[in-house]
């Protein structure tokens, strides 16, 4: 079984993939274009040269915040002159440039602009206007109470819920003048830096670097950030930085995983001190519960026997109970960038850790059910207890078996430190567990 697992490991390792995975589709319609990514979905009006509308997508759902609506004022990136009648483009056109983001360009008589969707995974794209005189663009706004304008008026934001989501559009230029859903220029020419989607910190710094404090200082006068956004902040910023030192997702999330195990590991040790200490008591256990019949003797015996141990039988849930939400924390760090990983680097034999299937998992589910089943084997008490413990094991690696390659590399790496830090601690103690033999209550082998 060793050989069998080194070999497995040495072949990933030989299959190195570094393969970019995530490209942007464009569908063009009579009157429109929708420019579809991982993480972003525009729709342009071909005819008037405007958004219709803007969806994220995000922990496995759509959203689609922003819908062009005329009733509710223009504000899909019109262009209005200086007399405030609006500009209509003559001719548009559409092209992939070499970092692979569509550009698409509408031409009017009095210049351009042209729409830059970005192949990123932070919800970003650029408008850039080239015109020959001063304009006025009409800019998306997705709430009437949640906007303002930044410092020196370097920007216009929005921020709003949807489906639960807190979503932001803010839209940001070095050049012409911001104003409540309007964007000035003067020299008719300016590039429009936007984020549109899931307020996701990180991803608001990446596309905006320059005006990131005084966005979130807009964000907590919204209420959009909390005490708990920081923490959770805390968390996946440490997770991005492994990602930006190592160039990959695959071994950031290696590294995260074993950092947190062992800054859980004060918690899991008190956990596997009370198991050991029930596992001690366990023969006196047994004599109480054939010497007792009656339950109310029973349970007034083992106390006693608890007591004059100095074992408390709750001391190894409350360990548990406070690892919960830790590791829930850590669960959905991860989700924060299972959409970015489809443009991380491949990793092994995974082209795109953002997504899975059970062929993809296969050495995953393998390697899980594998250490699950040996640890099971050290950890059990007797062959019953052992043998649920191997039925749960092989059981919920299958039931994962669709989820993210990212989340299954997180849980197999995860799985396989747990059993290295059980095998050194019960080592240390002189136990060596149960063998498949005594599992499934067959006799041992004659000696040789």
């Amino acid at each position: 079984m060793r050989r069998a697992i080194l070999l497995t490991l040495i072949f990933m390792t030989l299959c190195t993939l570094t393969v970019s995975s995530k490209e942007l589709v464009t569908q063009e319609g009579t009157s429109t274009l929708i420019v579809s990514g991982k993480t972003l979905k525009v729709t342009l009006d071909t005819v008037r040269g405007l958004t219709l509308g803007v969806t994220s997508y995000a922990d496995n759902k759509t959203v689609e915040f922003y819908v062009y609506n005329e009733s509710l004022g223009k504000d899909g990136f019109n262009v209005f002159d200086a007399e405030g009648n609006e500009l209509l483009p003559t001719s548009f056109s559409y092209r992939e440039d070499i970092d692979g983001n569509i550009v698409v360009t509408f031409n009017y008589e009095q210049g351009s602009k042209s729409f830059i969707i970005l192949n990123s995974p932070y919800y970003d794209f650029k408008v850039q206007f080239d015109f020959n005189q001063r304009v006025e663009v009409a800019l998306p706004f997705i709430s009437y109470q949640n906007q303002t304008l930044g410092p020196d008026s370097s920007y216009y934001m929005t921020y709003d819920k949807f489906s639960g989501q807190k979503t932001l559009f803010a839209v940001a230029s070095n050049q012409g003048t911001f104003k409540f859903q309007r964007y000035e220029l003067e020299s008719g020419r300016g590039v429009l830096e936007s984020f549109a989607g899931p307020m996701r910190l990180i991803h608001i710094k990446q596309a905006l670097p320059e005006h990131y404090e005084a966005i979130v200082k807009d964000l907590q006068n919204f209420g959009g950030v909390t005490i708990f956004s920081w923490i959770y902040h805390g968390i996946v910023y440490f997770l991005f930085w492994l990602y930006q030192w190592s160039g990959n997702f695959g071994w950031a999330l290696i590294i995260f995983t074993i950092v947190t195990r062992f800054i859980l590991y004060p918690l899991y040790h008190i956990q596997t001190k009370s198991m050991l200490m029930m596992r001690m008591l366990q023969p006196d256990v047994d004599r109480i519960k054939k010497k007792y019949k009656d339950p109310r003797k029973q349970q007034e015996a083992m106390m006693a026997l608890y007591k004059e141990k100095g074992y408390n039988p709750a001391s190894g849930c409350l360990p548990i109970l406070l690892q919960l939400p830790v590791l829930i924390l850590l669960y959905n760090a991860i989700r924060y960038f299972s959409e970015a990983m489809a443009y991380s680097p491949g990793f092994l034999i995974w082209k795109d850790l953002s997504v899975g299937n059970f062929v993809m998992n296969i050495p995953f589910i393998i390697i899980t059910v594998v250490v699950g089943i040996y640890s099971s084997l050290l950890t059990a008490q007797d062959a019953r207890s052992a043998r649920s413990g191997v039925i749960m094991q092989i059981i919920f690696p299958i039931l994962f078996a669709t989820f993210p390659s990212g989340l299954l590399l997180y849980w197999t790496t995860q799985s396989v430190l747990q059993l290295m830090i059980s095998w050194v601690v019960y080592r240390r103690h002189g136990i060596k567990g149960l063998t498949l033999r005594q599992m499934l209550s067959l006799p041992e082998k004659p000696a040789k």
